[in-house]
């Protein structure tokens, strides 16, 4: 399950683990493309990728001072790479939704707990009708951008294990029931664990309170909609949510004006 970044900030931030630091967080220097915008259709977008594919475009999104501080502060290799790569796969997701250049972006950061900016739920500055969220897990990360409010959750599936202890905090008792009758439990409360941290971001769920949000019983809590995905090796599983159902891009080409929906999608 997710493991929640320290709230600490530091120094200018170093590069990723076998890579050059950039010349200027704010030029974009030859190298890989942003994704080509394409025309808002107005519905939610998910995207999911390898950390690897993200990082080269580094280069092309502004970091806010704040997130390159709380970069710095991450050991150097996976952990960094991968709150680097999605801090900037969510300006690649929303360019493509709105059909805008990723560079004129900017994230802003609130923690709804503590008031802290360097932290928290993230939005663009100067668009609030845009709503984006994103998600890192072990070598994979995830954004989702929306006309309204989004939220997103990767998880790595492949060392998971089934764990009652942490089935009877979170989930509903008609979720249990389903999960330990399915044909891997594992797998079954990952997935409710994922649609469960994207209704979190979206303000329709608590990180205390998910047991009372029961997905098999009830279905979507109103108003919301879900789009589930796993990859094809079925490594990685993710959910996003918002008002309408999103389409969910699980592929490499993040030069790719069209976005191609995939896995499952529910109501």
């Amino acid at each position: 399950m997710p493991t929640r970044l320290p709230r600490t900030t530091g120094p200018s931030p170093a590069a990723p683990a076998g890579r050059p630091a950039p010349a200027h967080p704010d030029r974009r220097p030859d190298g890989p493309r942003p994704p080509t915008p394409a025309p808002s259709a107005g519905t939610p977008l998910a995207l999911v990728r390898a950390t690897t594919d993200v990082l080269p475009l580094l280069d092309a999104v502004r970091l806010a001072p704040h997130e390159r501080d709380r970069a710095a502060r991450l050991p150097a290799g996976e952990r960094r790479e991968d709150y680097l790569a999605a801090h900037v796969l969510v300006r690649l997701c929303a360019a493509r939704l709105l059909g805008v250049d990723p560079a004129a972006l900017m994230l802003g950061q609130l923690c709804g707990e503590c008031g802290g900016r360097d932290h928290g739920r993230p939005f663009l500055r100067d668009r609030p009708g845009v709503g984006v969220s994103l998600s890192h897990a072990r070598g994979a990360v995830a954004a989702a951008a929306a006309p309204g409010p989004v939220g997103v959750d990767v998880e790595n599936a492949a060392d998971a294990v089934f764990s009652p202890r942490l089935a009877a905090r979170v989930l509903a008792p008609a979720e249990l029931a389903a999960v330990r009758a399915g044909p891997d439990p594992a797998r079954g409360l990952l997935r409710l664990w994922v649609r469960k941290e994207a209704l979190v971001k979206v303000g329709a769920a608590t990180l205390g309170g998910l047991h009372r949000t029961d997905l098999v019983a009830s279905g979507s809590p109103a108003g919301w909609r879900f789009a589930d995905w796993s990859s094809p090796d079925g490594r990685l599983i993710a959910a996003a949510v918002a008002h309408t159902v999103p389409a969910v891009d699980g592929g490499s080409d993040l030069g790719s004006s069209r976005s191609t929906p995939t896995g499952e999608q529910h109501a």
